[in-house]
């Protein structure tokens, strides 16, 4: 049933019809209660998305995850929670309206990346936010560790661009892929982790280039230190390594910016969502950085 329109307040009037009255849809629901706030314009979120729009965001059991997961769905867009255990999936899920779905998926097997893919169906945006890290020398390397890291962070995104990008061909779409300010620079210690980034940058560009004709876009977001749960481990892991206080670690990771703070999970997802927008209709092979200005004081 059509929602009913109702008037704009005159300051944000324009041509496009609004929704009379309480809308009944999510897609009108966002744009009812942005008028009703006076955040049309300054809202993140606004007017991105088209009506009906499909979105798989695949690690929504992350913190980065679940936050694409949330932006998603508030931007109007019916998603996809994605991750290794369903009941991971579906946590990202909690207190959204909609008819929003969770799976499994193992990104490690090329089959259930297909299996996924079959299950949606009719996707318009993916993104990739599965990852794994690992810390070490390169002389000291965990080879156990480097086949996990690899095989999440970079055959995961083959298995999950491959299957999406087939069933896109016909119609277009986008795929957003989370790659990391450790995939533009090295850094002492982190081997394993900078190269499953550096590669996937490179992924993202290859297929860019392979798919622009079909009107499938590809792009990667290099965050910085992000405020998470994965954060929080890695500088423990860091302090366990060198024997320096953990807290000291995390500060310097928090301050490690000109802008000294650090990156929110939502701010990332907000970018993840422009990319995915008909507002980067322009956009493909794009390396994205959000880093607070880190690379700019290295």
């Amino acid at each position: 049933m059509p929602c009913p329109t109702f008037r704009s307040p005159p300051r944000f009037r324009s041509r496009r019809r609004w929704c009379r009255g309480r809308p009944r849809s999510r897609a009108c629901c966002a744009k009812w209660r942005r008028h009703r706030d006076g955040e049309v314009g300054m809202n993140t979120t606004s007017n991105i998305l088209p009506e009906g729009h499909v979105a798989v965001v695949i690690g929504g059991g992350g913190a980065i995850g679940a936050a694409c997961v949330r932006a998603f769905a508030e931007a109007g867009a019916t998603v996809w929670s994605v991750d290794l255990h369903e009941q991971a999936a579906a946590g990202a899920l909690t207190g959204l309206l909609g008819a929003h779905r969770a799976a499994a998926c193992d990104v490690t097997d090329p089959a259930s990346a297909e299996a996924l893919a079959g299950l949606v169906g009719k996707a318009d945006s993916v993104v990739y936010a599965a990852g794994l890290n690992a810390d070490g020398n390169v002389v000291d390397i965990d080879w156990s560790a480097y086949r996990k890291v690899m095989a999440v962070n970079l055959d995961g995104a083959f298995h999950i661009g491959a299957a999406f990008a087939r069933r896109m061909s016909a119609r277009g779409g986008a795929l957003v892929f989370l790659s990391s300010t450790a995939g533009l620079r090295g850094e002492a210690g982190a081997s394993i982790y900078c190269a499953s980034k550096f590669g996937l940058i490179g992924f993202v560009e290859s297929m860019a280039a392979e798919l622009a004709g079909e009107r499938i876009r590809v792009n990667a977001v290099c965050p910085g230190n992000v405020d998470s749960p994965m954060l929080r481990e890695v500088a423990h892991r860091i302090a366990e390594r060198t024997g320096a206080d953990a807290g000291e670690i995390w500060r310097g990771m928090a301050h490690s910016g000109a802008a000294r703070r650090l990156v929110t999970p939502a701010e990332v997802a907000a970018l993840c969502l422009h990319l995915a927008s008909p507002a980067s209709a322009a956009i493909t092979g794009t390396t994205v950085r959000i880093d607070a200005g880190a690379m700019l004081s290295a």
